[in-house]
């Protein structure tokens, strides 16, 4: 073989792999999404995702230390991806418009960005019925800052009227009236719903849930908190 040629290209164990580390990291954690996504990490074969990225079964400890060290990286890429896509709205001065700008935020996210990711709903399916250590990662990288927004959008709403741990319920319940249209969807069409999959209906559906949950804060739905806007001068 011309030296040129032994230069470009090297086999470990009947596997052939280019120089350019960057271009075998890819395929990694593309096989690797796919594999996981259809096993969930527990069955998810070390073997079959090196096999489809034609890669050497030791690349998977030189780049990411150890199978969850790849697990971990294609978990929090994909939602990383995605939030870039479709990121978390910007803060705004009045409460319940921030309110209504986070919960279509919400329900963009699990019924267009994440229904239309295969990997991602797929991934996370798995994570929720098999927990893995990443997922605390995941909170805390991802997870947490998203939801921290809105536990502080509650706290404006709600003022002086709710404690520390009412208000943390009542943004748990908010994200639960969200993902319900995710999770349920199956069971919501069958009950003679359509769950919305177009703009215009995430918008409705979006006022619908704020109204629901405004009641509660504050009392009546449309109403705007003095003490809120006191608070914001």
């Amino acid at each position: 073989m011309p030296r040129s040629s032994r230069a470009a290209v090297l086999v470990t164990e009947g596997v052939p792999r280019e120089r350019d580390p960057g271009a075998r990291r890819a395929r990694l954690l593309r096989a690797a999404a796919a594999v996981f996504a259809a096993n969930g990490y527990a069955a998810g074969s070390v073997r079959e995702i090196c096999e489809r990225a034609r890669v050497n079964v030791a690349s998977v400890n030189y780049y990411f230390g150890s199978k969850e060290g790849l697990y971990r990286e294609v978990l929090l890429e994909s939602h990383r991806q995605v939030l870039a896509e479709e990121p978390p709205p910007e803060p705004v001065e009045d409460a319940e418009d921030a309110l209504r700008d986070w919960v279509r935020f919400c329900l963009r996210f699990v019924l267009l960005r994440r229904a239309a990711d295969p990997v991602l709903g797929r991934l996370m399916a798995h994570e929720m019925r098999q927990p893995t250590p990443v997922l605390s990662e995941l909170v805390r990288l991802i997870i947490r800052p998203v939801f921290g927004r809105l536990r502080e959008i509650v706290e404006r709403l709600a003022g002086r009227g709710m404690d520390s741990l009412r208000c943390e319920m009542a943004a748990h319940q908010i994200v639960a009236m969200c993902v319900h249209f995710d999770h349920s969807r199956a069971v919501i069409g069958r009950l003679g719903f359509t769950v919305p999959s177009t703009e215009a209906g995430i918008a409705e559906l979006a006022d619908s849930v704020v109204t629901m949950a405004l009641h509660g804060l504050c009392g009546g739905a449309g109403r705007r908190l003095e003490i809120s806007k006191r608070e914001l001068r």
